[in-house]
């Protein structure tokens, strides 16, 4: 089989970071300018596309599935070929292509073509004047016309073109070796999602980005009038006039505002500092985003990122579903809402709902919605998979057979932490047994509890150290996987052990290929820790990409290795259910953490539902014993229920 290793220059008048790379690919005057490409271990060559057009053999070379194709951040190159060479909403098939930047996040490196290679130390690097080069020939002019693409620079863009190919073949050769086989087909799965794309409410995104806007303009007076300020936008200005009011902080951030709204403020002057977060709510111009990423086929596709995080989740890009607020407003509420939206009603909304701002943010998952209205949407969640993947993990029998049966983890967890039968446990207890759940899995004390709101569920400070010792009193098992896991992975580093099994199918390793350790997973998949190590005051730590070149040192320990290790099962069982619906043909449109949302045709929408949620609860060969459940819905436009 042969193999291909290309990168592109592109034109367009669109704003790549802003948009993504589909609706660039698709904006008028978009244009392939140059393409670097070497067959095998041949040499790199550079087709002038503007001048001389489109090697034969090349365009044969990208269709053909039979030919692998190699690119750093692969999905642009196969997004801009797939708008030049093929008819409009026409994607290249992504099962024969290999992303090096994928390659590199799975060996430990994350980051762009600059960074990798600074990491791994290669003699080929990134051409420094590729930045002054792409505003000179990528990027419209000032007066919005497209460049002249002739003259010396031109001569040098070709060379960076081609030096980008160099550099990315030598960063295929130094990691240390391909992703797994499943993870590819997980790869092509994801890039098949993001070709589909998730339909978006043009008209709701539209009203709501005007209302917010609206908003935000009437919220700016109001400060500027209570206020005084001149730009009450500043945090320096807003900072001082609270030091001048009696309300003493160190910053403006949401967080600050909202622990002194909670401690307790003027009376004066609270509407102030509660218009101040209305106006910094950053949330809303989602819909800006949506809409300025929207392609004529009325979706926004390219939301996802591969391999974004350490442990392989997904990272969201663009509209960020990754991070979409919950909202207030849910049912009749919620619809009633969206429909005044719709309609351009601000002043419904702010007589039904009060806060403009606020209502809108509640909208925000709604504007996802099918184009088809002969198509509905089927969102389906595991339930409590983290809990359940690290008793798992741990062989804690007591909290499976609980999932296993009535599934009420929160009452056997208080049970169990502060022995009484399950059904004795009154509503103070279960809240007790939920935070301490979810915030004690990995390692975590007080503070971790404080952080998931056990003060804000009335609990007090002074009981938190003993909520701590019950739980981990009755959860033994996981507190010994956190204790076996920092051990084999100190030994592992220090060179004592080559390798150590610590729990079901969890092998911790030395890895010579990345100079470090991997923690190999159950599904066979590995995390990799470049350069792990003592540090000078003897803490556990590893080497990643910085914000910009070179590498940062993590300090880690047994609790964030744990959360790592059940953060990637989890996200590896969402990757099983992903493929098995692709290859089922049902048409994912979205995955928000261990959630899915898929079109389905609306006459048959329960029965949908029904074969989806079966997929999500039939866990894969590897995951014997695990006790998987989702739970989910039908709904019209996304949303939480």
């Amino acid at each position: 089989m042969r193999h291909l290793s290309l990168d592109i220059e592109t034109y367009s008048p669109a704003d790549l970071a802003s948009v993504g790379a589909y609706a660039y690919a698709q904006s008028e005057g978009f244009r392939v300018l140059l393409c670097a490409y070497a067959w095998d271990d041949g040499p790199v060559e550079v087709a002038d596309v503007v001048h001389g057009g489109w090697p034969p053999e090349v365009v044969e070379a990208v269709l053909d599935p039979d030919v692998v194709k190699h690119a750093f951040n692969a999905a642009f190159e196969r997004v801009c070929l797939s708008a030049e060479l093929l008819p409009a909403g026409e994607y290249i098939a992504p099962e024969s292509w290999r992303c090096t930047m994928v390659q590199a996040a799975y060996w430990g490196v994350p980051g762009s073509l600059k960074q990798v290679a600074d990491v791994l130390g290669l003699d080929e690097r990134k051409d420094a004047r590729g930045r002054r080069l792409i505003r000179s020939f990528s990027t419209p002019a000032k007066d919005g016309q497209p460049p002249l693409w002739f003259g010396e620079d031109w001569d040098l863009f070709m060379e960076y073109c081609r030096q980008d190919v160099v550099v990315e073949r030598e960063i295929q050769r130094a990691l240390g070796g391909p992703i797994p086989e499943a993870e590819q087909e997980a790869y092509a799965a994801d890039q098949r999602i993001n070709d589909r794309g998730a339909g978006i409410d043009v008209a709701l995104a539209r009203q709501a980005s005007a209302m917010s806007h609206r908003a935000a303009e009437g919220t700016v007076a109001y400060l500027k009038e209570a206020t005084g300020l001149e730009n009450p936008n500043s945090a320096a200005q807003f900072k001082g006039w609270l030091n001048d009011h009696g309300v003493a902080v160190g910053s403006v951030g949401r967080q600050v505002l909202e622990d002194a709204l909670a401690a307790g403020v003027p009376a004066e002057v609270e509407p102030v500092v509660r218009a101040r977060l209305d106006s910094a709510k950053s949330s809303v111009k989602k819909f800006d985003s949506a809409l300025s990423a929207t392609c004529p086929d009325r979706r926004i596709h390219g939301c996802f990122q591969f391999y974004g995080a350490q442990t392989g989740r997904w990272a969201g890009r663009i509209m960020q579903l990754q991070n979409l607020p919950r909202g207030d407003l849910h049912g009749e509420d919620l619809d009633l809402c969206r429909e005044l939206v719709k309609a351009g009603d601000y002043e419904g909304v702010e007589m039904l709902f009060g806060n403009v701002p606020s209502a809108l943010k509640s909208l925000i998952r709604t504007a996802i919605a099918p184009t088809d209205p002969s198509l509905t949407l089927v969102v389906c969640d595991y339930s409590a998979i983290e809990a359940r993947v690290v008793a798992w993990l741990a062989g804690e029998e007591d909290v499976l057979e609980v999932f296993r049966t009535t599934g009420k983890i929160y009452e056997a967890t208080a049970s169990r932490m502060f022995g009484v039968p399950a059904d004795s446990v009154d509503k103070a207890l279960r809240q007790k047994g939920k935070v301490a759940t979810l915030a004690l899995g990995y390692g975590g004390g007080p503070k971790a509890l404080e952080r998931m709101g056990a003060l804000r569920m009335g609990m007090s400070q002074d009981e938190l150290p003993g909520i701590v010792r019950a739980w981990r009193r009755a959860n033994r098992g996981i507190v010994r996987l956190w204790r076996d896991v920092e051990r084999a992975a100190q030994a592992c580093a220090e060179g004592s052990r080559q390798s150590a099994n610590v729990a079901r199918r969890l092998v911790v390793r030395r890895e010579p290929a990345c100079n470090g350790v991997a923690i190999e997973l159950p599904s066979g998949r590995a995390l990799h820790y470049r350069r792990m190590r003592f540090d000078d005051e003897n803490e556990l730590c590893y080497s990643t990409s910085g914000r910009g070149a070179g590498q940062v040192t993590v300090r880690t320990y047994g609790g964030r290795l744990v959360e790592n290790v059940v953060q990637a099962v989890a996200r590896d069982l969402l990757a099983h259910a992903l493929v098995r619906l692709e290859r089922s043909g049902y048409r994912t449109v979205a995955h928000i953490h261990d959630e899915v949302v898929v079109e389905v045709p609306r006459d048959a929408a329960e029965e949908a539902y029904g074969k989806i949620r079966e997929t999500m609860c039939d866990a894969p060969e590897w995951a014997d014993g695990l006790p998987l459940d989702a739970d989910g819905y039908v709904c019209d436009s996304y949303r939480k229920e």
